[in-house]
């Protein structure tokens, strides 16, 4: 257990570091916008994250670390959660906030890529402020890759696998030379479609600080505004065209761009959660459009086609961006989105839900399933990519499908004592643990939390932090097993 421990304060002090430095970008837009009293209050957060950092760093580098599958757990449920806490301190240091729940409420959301906010009015937040929510939302999203390539796939919490509980004292697998170059290519990659995003916005007559927003927002799939009507305060179609080709390549596998860069051509070809990735994309969009088309009246399908389109992508992608006001959309089409919030983008990338990949392996069950019945002698594995699926794997996969699902009644649950009817506590849940955010219900909770309780809003925090790093892992520190001595 001590190594445990060890490992986890050695790591989170290296976060903590990390997110110190991530808030000097914040300080000198204040310094641009001349808002100096935020810049003060970034400053005392700055000093306190390194003292602490390097401290918990400095106190556990001597030890050397072994990790094993227990320390994975306790590091990634550890590194959002700390950084949550941490992340919210500029939002009370610099006095947009008064209580530390709102302020950890507003950070859970950014580092988990949810984009709900607590805030009724975005626009009368300073520079500075609104900058760092973009921020943590970034780093969310590179943090979640960076561990999805290098750390989940080892724990079994990622693509088609999931956690073993029961096997809390196996070593991890050493970092491959191989491993590292694929982090780097998806670092390099994730900064630079960023400013691709950034310089395109620009050219389109974008305000730079607007365009660095939205970038940021959309490539981590967090879906942050600096205007409380989101996109719809732009009427341009090319910002529209523009966002929704980076929301899907942020929705993509990013293993799958560095195989590509490797030339790997086909890649994307044979991968079969990037083509059902792609078919529900299709499907969804054509369905929207005609549920739209035939039952909506006095509905224009120009202007109106692209804005489905562009939910379509916005909802799967998990960013919440919102390009119409959808909850006045036929309950038909309503209830395809929220069907796509529950699926969410492709594993190893920066979107949330419960990944293509195994909505994949679950498609492939059921369809063994109805064969079987017709023909009970004949038994065929599951394959995925031309190799055959573990039976263990597709149980796990059954199983966290089912956990997701009582995770959501709980959260509805929590917020139906709120006095938020049935139907939006369900979907609000599908949301936040999906970490969609803003395209979520049709009540005023949709999109500001501030009136909900302290407690709930801690509640809301860490279900958003628990769907971000997925559930298994915050599920198995709560095992009698983790914790037991060996």
């Amino acid at each position: 257990m001590k190594t445990t421990l060890v490992s986890t304060t050695k790591l989170t002090g290296m976060v903590l570091v990390a997110i110190s430095i991530a808030m000097l970008p914040p300080v000198l837009v204040c310094m641009y916008y001349g808002e100096y009293r935020v810049a003060a209050g970034f400053g005392h957060a700055i000093w306190g994250g390194l003292i602490v950092g390097f401290a918990m760093y400095l106190l556990s580098r001597a030890w050397k670390l072994n990790l094993r599958v227990r320390d994975g757990f306790m590091i990634l449920a550890a590194c959002w959660l700390v950084a949550s806490i941490f992340g919210a301190f500029p939002y009370i240091y610099c006095g947009a906030v008064q209580s530390p729940f709102d302020a950890f409420f507003e950070a859970a959301s950014g580092f988990s890529t949810t984009g709900a906010t607590i805030f009724d009015d975005v626009e009368i937040l300073p520079h500075g402020l609104l900058i760092w929510r973009s921020i943590t939302s970034w780093l969310g999203g590179l943090g979640i890759l960076v561990f999805a390539v290098a750390l989940m796939p080892t724990l079994g919490v990622n693509g088609t696998s999931v956690a073993e509980a029961d096997k809390p004292s196996v070593k991890l697998d050493v970092i491959s030379p191989k491993t590292v170059r694929v982090l780097i290519g998806v670092c390099l990659g994730y900064t630079l479609l960023t400013l691709m995003e950034v310089l395109l916005l620009c050219i389109g007559g974008m305000g730079l600080f607007d365009s660095t927003i939205h970038s940021l927002g959309t490539v981590s799939t967090g879906g942050f505004s600096n205007y409380n009507d989101g996109i719809m305060h732009f009427s341009s179609v090319y910002f529209r065209i523009i966002i929704v080709i980076f929301m899907l390549i942020a929705g993509t596998n990013f293993t799958m761009f560095y195989s590509f860069s490797r030339r790997r051509l086909k890649a994307f070809t044979e991968d079969t959660e990037f083509k059902a990735y792609m078919l529900i994309l299709l499907m969804a969009s054509v369905i929207v459009f005609a549920g739209l088309y035939f039952i909506e009246t006095g509905w224009t399908h120009t202007g109106e086609a692209a804005n489905s389109v562009f939910q379509v992508v916005s909802t799967l992608t998990t960013t919440g961006y919102v390009a119409d006001d959808y909850t006045a959309w036929p309950g038909f089409c309503q209830m395809i989105l929220i069907l796509l919030m529950v699926i969410g983008g492709c594993s190893s990338s920066a979107s949330s839900g419960n990944k293509v990949v195994r909505f994949v392996v679950i498609f492939k069950l059921m369809v063994r399933g109805v064969r079987t019945r017709l023909h009970s002698n004949v038994i065929k594995n599951l394959r995925l990519n031309h190799k055959d699926i573990p039976n263990d794997t597709v149980s796990a996969v059954a199983n966290t499908i089912f956990l997701y699902m009582i995770t959501v009644f709980i959260g509805a649950a929590v917020l139906s004592m709120e006095h938020v009817n049935l139907t939006d506590s369900f979907t609000l849940a599908i949301s936040l643990v999906g970490n969609v955010g803003p395209c979520s219900g049709a009540t005023d909770v949709a999109t500001s939390f501030a009136d909900l309780h302290a407690f709930t809003k801690t509640f809301l925090g860490f279900l958003m932090i628990a769907g971000r790093v997925e559930i298994y892992t915050i599920l198995v520190i709560f095992t009698p097993g983790f914790w037991r001595s060996e």
